[in-house]
């Protein structure tokens, strides 16, 4: 299979990168390509079936964006500046990842977004009172902040 997507790929004019090509059992061993993990999983039924989400380091590429935009050097910016540069982000990463079996890791991600968002306003406004409170729910983040929220949904399904 190597040796002919190998020709294959002679005949357009292109050549495979070695450094980066290799040969992988998918039944066995999972991979990531272009940002998604992909393996072959057994469904309830006793079926196997090729399974594909978002591989943890794109997941962790969001977070740590989200986090540059959340920094106490960003303090003295507007909610509405901040917020609306990590909805940007967000967006983006949700049109190219909103694809089958995204409920789960959407939720995830938004649960950290929410937090990240909370926590950089509590201390924005120098609360001194418990932590969060309605002050800062799910709702004011969405509704009043604008906060963008993640769809739970694969685009099939909406």
């Amino acid at each position: 299979m190597y040796s002919r997507l190998k020709n294959l790929v002679a005949e357009k004019g292109g050549k495979l990168n070695e450094k980066k090509t290799r040969t992988v059992d998918f039944e066995k061993e999972s991979l990531e390509f272009l940002g998604f993990r992909l393996a072959w999983r057994k469904a309830r039924s006793g079926r196997h079936y090729p399974h594909c989400e978002r591989s943890p380091k794109s997941c962790g590429k969001l977070r740590e964006a989200i986090r540059e935009e959340t920094t106490r050097s960003t303090m003295w910016k507007e909610p509405d500046e901040v917020i609306a540069r990590v909805n940007r982000r967000v967006r983006g990463w949700i049109g190219y990842f909103h694809y089958a079996n995204s409920s789960r890791v959407f939720d995830k991600m938004q649960w950290q977004m929410r937090e990240r968002m909370r926590r950089w306003l509590w201390k924005k406004h120098a609360k001194t009172q418990a932590h969060y409170g309605d002050a800062y729910s799910n709702e004011r983040l969405h509704d009043h902040y604008g906060l963008v929220n993640f769809p739970m949904h694969t685009k099939s399904q909406t």
